[in-house]
């Protein structure tokens, strides 16, 4: 039984056995015309030889047309090419997937490079990264970046990239990793990472450097590999996009518009034993690992050797396995770019040339699918026809410029018996011929306009771009023709060529360089025409189509590889195609970062990711256990919120709005300041904004130390859906009436130990904007009192003005509540160093940021990995200077560090993660303001809510998800702490054992020590018996 995007194997082969049926007719019907005409006067060697060059070349012209002529009526009939059902259109529409979303799986996807631009491969992956979060999927996927780029300053700038991308987009994972040596080539690259990650991923997708795919393009294609076990492979069809140059826009006109017609009759033809081009496609990771590794040909390149095209035979070799190989012809969402000038496309064909020609060592391979024997022949015709379509021009002018070779000379048409009827069917081949060539471009051209001519720009612009497109495809065609002919030649002479990345994009030409490049095309045109014009002016008129496009070669490569041509051409709406007219966000976001723009646009102009340009990252390029689940966040979606705590926290007031849950009011504004920072002349400024009293936003532990209840009026705390950062809070707003209590509210807020009470306050629930504003100044570590200003629709000229500089930012109290609850949902590795330790000799040290940019954590892994005990030893550290570095008596925290350290090095290895949350989270300059209450005779937990924050601020989220990217499962947890080992326990990570740490007790540390044994509850009971230290 098969999936409902398959067909039986037998309708498979009768569709081929169809197409081979009309290709031969139409090719012996071809052929005897030809012989009728050329044996007229009797059958000669040249003849022959015109005859065997004829029949090959005009049956490599009928393949595409029968398959465009299937597509067409597939496509106008709205037939799926494989099931002849029925089927839907657009984005994601997958033929036949049946599944909305992939649920199990987990798929790779590779980005082999080799000296490739980084900026404009990064751009590309995070277009993919923000597409795939917008499906809700993104857990699905992990990117990797496979290098096997030589060049120290192009894997340099690769690194600094890799930690870009991490850092802006936490995402999904996105890994990398660099080969020192190219063995292989990219099949070697790909090769590489298929057996080391056989294991950890179901499916992987390949894609080229230049390559770009929709989110829901790749969701529904893991979503296809789920819902058919046999399927091996979907190959999308790429289409070209991003293209400059009038050459670039030619072949991006070509490929969109006739490219759908014929993948929808390949795939037609082809059912479940296609083709693989290489990229774009996704595999299944297991059988593909066991079943495609390449053959090496015997005797030297560049027909022995490594298989240069490696695409096309590991789609056989999984054919030939048992798994079904498909071409998604009806899914959209996929891209690519291709080269902007002839000598750069030329340039790629002669390596293809080269590895399409070793395919033709590989028909006899034992086993093979008779559809991969096909696919190799047609691969290989690609070029070979080129030469044998030269070989048969040449010898049609020397039938017609040297009778004597072939007896007498050709009747004339209108004078001699039989002309007449040799005339008619010369001119029946030609229009035949014509037809063949012509007729794939004009149905492309009706179903462009029946279904897709708005996003050509028009009907009449769809037309006179084909018209412009056909032109220039006639000019191009000899030259194409001489360049694959002089490819294929000195592939059989023995000339190799070396692998080198390819030229995207493209560049103008200078005349030199067009002269050089078309040197031979100009000087055989010159050659040909000359002597055919001279002997026999007729011919001459027959051949001018290929004579024009040799003679006007140089004019015509320097013409083609101008992007100002190309974009006039754009901008009178020639050559247009529906990335430009409706252009997709993946391509939009791309087109931007390569002109520079989508760091503007996505950051702002005063934020600029800064990392050392030849830091040599390495940490994690590869995960311990990649297949841990990553949390999803809408990291750039967020980047408003950011933006709004860095003002926050530089004293800059910002304007947050929210749905007022009132159709008439719509959305209120609200104008928040950080008490923090707010001195005496903002206060004022921010005062003069106000169109309704000021409030002050605090959470209940600080109005209480402010001598406030929050039973005040009755009120309660808000509950507007703002988590704050350890999940505690409820949270108030007192309404300020005067200026002069404004002023002395902001200074009791801002003092460690406030003292007086102020008269005529109102007390109520914070608003959701209020609240957000709260949350963003804690998760700040700032002290966590706001003061807010409401601001009247429509906004006061001032606000206006501000907001229209940039002086003010506006940010949605959604995007705070989303940014607050990712902090620590996830963390990227961003660089590692060994640093041998005085208690660990062998210790590497890994820095991890927080997927929000704001705290950066540091791993420390002491030993070798592969002889850690089991459990691991680990201990989660939360940073303390004044502890850890100093050696203060106030806590132990020193000693534990030193203890934990030592222990690691007595066992043979362990894990300290050594967590940025100073003051157990609320920051070094709050927990020196808790000091000075905790003098005043409160105790740590007392003196940390005084200042408006929860018993412990600290999260243990980072902490799982490091542990997991390391690979650890079961450890031995080093702590005192009891909801250390709840957070980990909870993240499925077991503690096997807990190990106590205990310091020494002394008469500064006891009020801290007994706080945490009788208010937090931890294990450090013992510790209370021992006798003062230094007493």
């Amino acid at each position: 039984m098969y999936a409902d995007s398959m067909i039986a194997p037998a309708k498979g082969v009768a569709r081929r056995w169809l197409l081979f049926a009309l290709v031969a007719t139409t090719t012996a019907a071809g052929v005897w015309v030809m012989a009728r005409t050329v044996a007229a006067q009797g059958v000669t060697v040249l003849e022959v030889v015109i005859l065997l060059l004829f029949a090959p070349t005009f049956a490599w012209i009928v393949v595409p047309f029968w398959t465009a002529v299937a597509g067409f009526i597939l496509r106008m009939l709205r037939l799926d090419p494989l099931t002849l059902r029925r089927v839907r259109t657009g984005p994601g529409a997958l033929p036949g997937s049946g599944t909305a979303a992939p649920t199990e799986s987990l798929t790779a996807l590779v980005v082999p490079v080799f000296k490739e631009d980084p900026d404009a491969v990064a751009a590309r992956i995070a277009a993919m990264v923000r597409s795939l979060v917008a499906t809700g999927f993104a857990d699905r996927f992990h990117f990797h970046i496979l290098s096997d780029t030589p060049d120290p300053d192009i894997w340099a700038r690769e690194e600094v990239a890799w930690v870009r991308l991490q850092a802006e987009h936490p995402e999904i994972p996105i890994f990398y990793r660099r080969r020192e040596s190219n063995t292989g080539r990219k099949a070697g690259n790909v090769g590489e990472f298929c057996r080391r990650c056989v294991d950890d991923y179901d499916f992987m997708v390949v894609l080229d450097a230049d390559s770009l795919m929709s989110g829901s393009t790749l969701v529904a294609l893991a979503a296809r590999m789920e819902a058919d076990p046999e399927l091996g492979l979907v190959q999308t069809v790429p289409l070209p996009v991003l293209q400059d140059t009038l050459f670039g826009r030619l072949i991006q006109f070509a490929g969109c518009l006739y490219g759908p017609l014929l993948a929808t009759g390949l795939s037609f033809w082809q059912t479940d034993s296609g083709n693989y081009w290489g990229h774009n496609a996704i595999v299944r990771l297991r059988p593909f690992t066991e079943h495609c590794e390449l053959p090496v040909l015997p005797g030297r390149p560049p027909l022995g050797g490594e298989v240069l095209s490696h695409d096309f035979v590991e789609g056989a070799l999984l054919r030939r396995a048992g798994w079904k190989v498909e071409l998604a012809a009806g899914l959209d969402g996929s891209w690519e770019e291709v080269p902007g000038n002839v000598p750069d496309y030329a340039t790629r064909d002669r390596r293809w040339a080269q590895g399409s020609l070793q395919h033709l060592r590989l028909l006899r391979l034992p086993g093979l699918h008779p559809a991969s024997r096909v696919h190799f022949t047609l691969g290989a015709m690609g070029f070979v026809s080129s030469l044998l379509w030269l070989l048969f021009l040449l010898a049609g002018t020397v039938y017609v410029l040297a009778p004597d070779l072939h007896g007498p000379r050709i009747a004339d048409p209108f004078t001699s018996p039989g002309g007449s009827r040799a005339f008619l069917l010369d001119v029946s081949l030609l229009a035949v011929t014509a037809v063949i060539l012509f007729l794939p471009k004009f149905l492309g051209v009706v179903d462009g306009m029946v279904s897709r001519r708005r996003s050509f720009g028009g009907s009449l612009r769809l037309s006179a771009s084909a018209l412009t497109e056909g032109l220039f495809s006639v000019l191009m065609a000899p030259i194409m023709m001489l360049y694959h002919a002089v490819f294929v030649v000195s592939i059989v002479l023995g000339r190799s060529v070396p692998w080198e990345p390819q030229r995207r994009g493209g560049s103008r030409l200078s005349w030199a360089d067009a002269l050089r490049a078309a040197a031979a095309p100009t000087v055989v045109g010159v050659v040909w025409g000359g002597a055919t014009l001279m002997m026999s002016p007729l011919f001459f008129a027959w051949l001018s189509p290929i004579l024009a496009g040799l003679l006007l070669s140089a004019p015509l490569l320097r013409w083609t590889s101008s992007p100002s041509l190309g974009q006039t051409a754009r901008r009178v709406g020639l050559l247009r195609v529906p990335s430009e007219v409706v252009p997709p966000r993946e391509v939009s976001d791309v087109r931007s970062a390569l002109r520079g723009g989508v760091e503007d646009r996505l950051l702002g102009e005063d934020h600029r990711y800064e990392e050392d340009p030849i830091e040599k990252t390495g940490v994690l390029r590869e995960p311990g256990n990649v297949g841990a689940k990553h949390s999803l966040i809408a990291g750039s979606s967020m980047y408003n919120a950011e933006r709004g705590l860095f003002d926050l926290r530089q004293g800059r007031p910002l304007l947050v709005t929210e749905e007022t849950g009132d159709a008439r009011s719509g959305r209120s504004a609200t104008l928040l300041a950080a008490v923090e920072g707010l001195d005496s002349n903002r206060a004022e400024r921010l005062l003069s904004l106000c169109v309704a009293p000021p409030r002050l936003v605090l959470t209940r532990h600080r109005l209480a130390a402010m001598g406030l209840t929050s039973s005040s009026n009755g009120a309660h705390p808000s509950s507007n859906g703002v988590p704050s950062p350890n999940g505690t809070s409820g949270t108030y707003a007192l309404r300020v009436e005067t200026d002069a209590s404004l002023h002395r509210l902001v200074e009791l807020s801002c003092s460690a130990i406030p003292t007086g009470g102020i008269e005529g306050l109102q007390l109520s629930p914070a608003t959701g904007a209020e609240e957000a504003g709260l949350a963003l100044v804690r998760l700040g570590r700032l002290l966590p009192a706001v003061v807010a200003v409401p601001v009247a629709d429509p906004y006061p000229e001032e606000i206006a003005r501000m907001l229209d500089d940039g002086a003010l930012l506006r940010v949605d109290a959604d995007e705070v509540r989303a940014f607050v609850a990712s902090a620590g949902a996830e963390v990227v590795p961003i660089s590692e160093a060994p640093v041998p330790l005085a208690e660990g000799a062998d210790s590497r040290f890994i820095l991890f940021r927080e997927g929000h940019g704001l705290q950066e954590h540091v791993a420390i892994l002491v030993g070798n990995e592969a002889e850690w005990p089991d459990p691991v030893p680990v201990r989660l550290h939360s940073a303390c200077l004044t502890g850890d570095l100093f050696g203060s008596l106030r806590c132990d925290c020193g000693e534990q560090l030193r203890g934990s350290m030592r222990l690691f090095d007595a066992r043979g290895g362990g894990i300290l993660l050594y967590l940025a949350q100073e003051g157990r989270g609320i920051g070094l300059r709050n927990k020196f303001r808790a000091y000075t209450l905790q003098e005043g005779g409160l105790d740590t937990i007392d003196a940390d809510s005084a200042l408006g924050f929860g018993p412990d601020e600290r999260r243990y989220d980072v902490a799982v998800r490091i542990l997991q990217m390391i690979g650890v499962k079961r450890i031995e947890l080093l702590t005192n702490n009891p909801e250390k080992v709840r957070a980990m326990e909870e993240a499925g990570i077991t503690v096997v054992r807990r190990r106590p740490l205990h310091g020494t007790l002394n008469r500064h540390n006891l009020p801290y020590v007994r706080a945490k044994v009788q208010r937090a509850g931890h294990w450090l009971g013992d510790m209370l018996s021992q006798e003062l230290s230094g007493d």
